[in-house]
Formats: structure tokens, sequence, C-alpha cells
């Protein structure tokens, strides 16, 4: 027979397993808002010491990897890359990230985020379209060079992590990037298109320059500099 210690004991632990669960089910996205407000204030801090005119690489994950200080040696670049970033998160920090260091150039990548949170097309073209009419109003002389949403790779090995990938597919990738053209001809603005680069024969990010199906491996990279080398 349960007493009635032991019933109270049994509702504590049941209450305490699912705020558990709801709490570890959170984690990404409060791992995602902690490391944003923690670059934000990085971003601040490291904007005293830099000069005008430097190129900007403003994105997520995909730009915060790229190491662009080593793979662009003979150019003054500065990363303002953020890991889970959306096109929401880089409208709030445009003066932390663009305005405050009045760059020459941006390379933007966003969006693959935006679509992993099942945010509809519309809304991040809109976001994007917003985010460059800001800079351009702020910085006129600043030449904007936005890239295409690179592909995601979702086939069965080993290698790819479908938690990493998400909701992410290809399709929807490709949606996006037609509406990324237009924001591009709106603006007259450069669009790369790095998707295509990308890609395999079946239309995925080639199974080489991907560590598990969404970020880049090294020799992505390396892709990813030879085709921005022509913009620099």
């Amino acid at each position: 027979m349960i007493t009635w210690s032991g019933w109270i004991l049994s509702v504590i632990l049941i209450i305490a397993g699912i705020f558990l669960v709801n709490r570890l089910s959170k984690l990404p996205s409060l791992w995602t808002s902690y490391h944003y407000k923690e670059r934000v204030s990085y971003f601040k801090e490291l904007n005293n010491g830099l000069k005008d005119g430097g190129i900007v690489f403003l994105g997520d994950s995909i730009t915060e990897q790229f190491i662009v200080s080593e793979f662009f040696p003979d150019h003054y670049v500065i990363n303002r890359g953020i890991s889970g970033d959306t096109t929401e998160g880089v409208l709030k920090r445009l003066e932390e990230s663009v305005y405050n260091i009045k760059p020459s150039k941006i390379f933007l990548l966003i969006g693959v985020n935006d679509l992993g949170n099942g945010k509809d097309i519309d809304h991040i073209g809109k976001n994007i379209d917003i985010i460059i009419t800001k800079i351009l109003e702020k910085l006129p002389h600043t030449d904007i060079i936005i890239q295409s949403v690179y592909p995601v790779h979702k086939d069965k090995h080993n290698k790819i992590k479908k938690r990493i990938v998400g909701k992410r597919n290809n399709k929807d990738i490709n949606k996006l990037n037609r509406s990324i053209i237009n924001v591009a001809n709106k603006h007259d603005i450069d669009y790369i298109d790095m998707n295509t680069l990308l890609q395999d024969s079946n239309g995925n990010l080639d199974f080489e320059y991907t560590i598990e199906g969404l970020h880049l491996t090294p020799l992505g990279y390396r892709i990813v500099v030879k085709e921005i080398s022509k913009y620099l």
C-alpha cells in the first residue's frame, strides 16, 4: 500500500520529470539566445578598436565558422556571424554588426535558420529586404553582396545528422533563393549563386563539402572563398 508521503513523493517526481523534459526541449533555443547576446556584446567591445572601411561577413553559424581572416589574409575582413541567427536577429543587431563599423562591403548570408524554425518564405524575403533597405539608408556608399542560402544534405548516412538539418530542405531553400534574387534585383545589388556551386548532381549539398548535412567542411569553404574572391 502506498502511503500519503509516498504518493506525494511520486507526484513531485512526476512534476519534476515533466519540468525537466520541458527545459531540455528548450535547450537549443536557450543556448541560441545566450550565444546571441554574448556575441553582440563581444562585437560592441571589438568595434572600439576597428577602423572604417572593412569588409563585413554578416550571417549565422555558416558565417561564424568561416575563418575569414585566414581565408582572406590580404583583406581587412570582419566576421559578424552568430550561430543560430535569423533575419530577425540580424535586424536587431545592425548597429553593432554594421553601422558602427561603416564597412566598404557586406557579404550577407541569412535565412536558413528561419526555414529551420518554420518561418514562411515570404516573411523571410521581406525581412531580408528590410535588412538591405536599412543598411543602404544608413550607409548608402556600402556595397552589399547577398549570397544564396546554401543547400543541405538529407540522405541516409552516418555522417548526416538529421537533428542538425532539422526541417530544412532544398525545395524550400530553392524557393527562398528565388525570393532573394528578387530582393537583389530590387536594390540593384550583386547576388552570388553559391547554392549551385555547392550542389551535387542530385541538388543536395555535396557530401564532401559538409560536416553533417548543414555546415561546411574546409573544402566546402574553399569553394565559397573562390567565388567570393571575385567580389573583393
